[in-house]
């Protein structure tokens, strides 16, 4: 009977700890807001700031919210048909972040996952991090972490993120080509290239054996928006030319585009013949082709000059090609002057190819002689030039081919500033016996 009574009492005095009409509620902020909640509307005004004492009433869900800036929200019911606490706490733990993104079709991403676009609240719960990512094609992509954990910055309440910085997705042919942004390199075959608000870029790539490409990206008001990709192709060839002696004259379509180095361009389908000339010594004739019909041009090519041998056995003299006029001496007769002339350039010259002693007109062969690399080709002619007084003009025709050509190959002969060392005493020599 006694227990039963003492048991009665207990019992009567948990239900009474448990079955009050109010209870004090407390938030781990104190600014933090209490609101009463009706289905799915928040009532105002606020039931308080902090704490609140709330009414538990009958036949309701007693539902609150509890709100903070920069924390997810906490709804909590109390129905009166539970057994509650006097005092019971609250804790707001779970960050709330208000994303705005700029443009508002870039795409927001939460740890690898869409999300949506243009606004987004981020939850990042308690000891915990998430990472943000925002991304259109086009533009750099912003990437933020943001933690909830103790030894880190707290994060914001809001972050407005605005794309800004524009990017191009290049690629170059052929693969192995390098990429260069200001100078700067920044990979093989692939790079994403961006270009700061406000700003331009300079864009290069750049391959042994190519003529480099270059192109202008700007990201400003105003000027053009940069494509999203963009397709470099390196189809001119390039050849770095370097020619022994180093003063040697470089030529292209017959004119001098360098001495002793030279960039050599040779655009895709086409051939560029090279000459490279020096006084002295032997020229070089050379092609190169950028066709699948030929072998690749070298990277870099030398061209080292022969001596030419012609022109040690030579001395160079404005007496070749050159009209002089020999004034016969008074007393020496017509028919001895033409017999000594005729004694004079036979000396030399061995086959007369046209004599006639009555219009004072005579023309040797050519006389050729061949050297390692070159051709010279030598002959005398001589004509009347006045009968009183006695005068004849005398002329040295010196004609230079490269390599080893017939003395009948006309089109192969230009006019060689030189003669050859043993016809150099011919005109003196007629000036002094007439």
């Amino acid at each position: 009977m006694l227990k039963n009574y003492i048991f009665s009492i207990l019992f009567l005095t948990f239900s009474l700890s448990y079955s009050q009409s109010k209870i004090t509620i407390t938030a781990n902020y104190t600014d933090a807001t209490f609101y009463k909640v009706v289905g799915n509307d928040i009532i105002k005004p606020a039931l308080g700031v902090g704490s609140i004492v709330l009414k538990l009433e009958k036949n309701e869900l007693n539902k609150i919210i509890v709100v903070k800036e920069g924390f997810q929200s906490v709804i909590q019911e109390f129905p009166r048909t539970r057994k509650w606490p006097k005092n019971v706490q609250v804790n707001l733990e779970n960050r709330l972040i208000e994303l705005n993104v700029e443009p508002y079709d870039a795409g927001i991403y939460v740890d690898g996952h869409f999300v949506g676009n243009k606004k987004y609240n981020l939850v990042v719960k308690k000891d915990f991090n998430a990472t943000v990512e925002i991304k259109k094609k086009g533009y750099k992509p912003i990437i933020k972490t943001y933690y909830n954990t103790n030894n880190k910055e707290v994060p914001p309440f809001n972050a407005n993120l605005s794309l800004a910085d524009r990017m191009v997705q290049v690629k170059v042919s052929p693969a192995d080509s390098e990429i260069f942004v200001n100078q700067n390199s920044q990979g093989i075959g692939y790079s994403e290239v961006i270009i700061p608000k406000g700003e331009c870029v300079v864009v290069q790539v750049k391959k042994d054996g190519f003529v480099s490409e270059e192109k202008v990206f700007c990201n400003k008001e105003n000027d053009t928006e940069p494509p999203v990709n963009y397709q470099f192709n390196l189809i001119d060839r390039l050849v770095k030319l370097e020619v022994t002696p180093n003063d040697s004259e470089i030529f292209v379509d017959g004119k001098v585009v360098g001495v002793g180095v030279y960039d050599l361009k040779v655009p895709e389908n086409t051939c560029v013949e090279v000459i490279v000339s020096k006084e002295s010594f032997l020229s070089i004739k050379k092609n190169y082709c950028n066709s699948n019909d030929y072998q690749a041009p070298p990277f870099r090519d030398h061209l080292e000059l022969v001596e030419d041998e012609a022109y040690k056995q030579s001395i160079a003299t404005d007496l070749a090609n050159v009209n002089f006029t020999i004034v016969v001496n008074p007393d020496v007769s017509e028919d001895d002057a033409w017999k000594l002339l005729s004694s004079i350039v036979t000396t030399e010259f061995d086959v007369l190819e046209v004599i006639d002693k009555e219009t004072g007109y005579m023309r040797t062969a050519w006389q050729v002689e061949g050297f390692s690399g070159s051709t010279i080709r030598t002959r005398i002619i001589v004509k009347l030039g006045d009968s009183n007084p006695l005068k004849y003009v005398m002329k040295i025709s010196s004609e230079r081919a490269d390599g080893a050509v017939s003395v009948k190959d006309d089109q192969k002969f230009d006019e060689w500033g030189r003669i050859l060392k043993k016809y150099k005493n011919i005109i003196e020599e007629a000036q002094s016996r007439l």
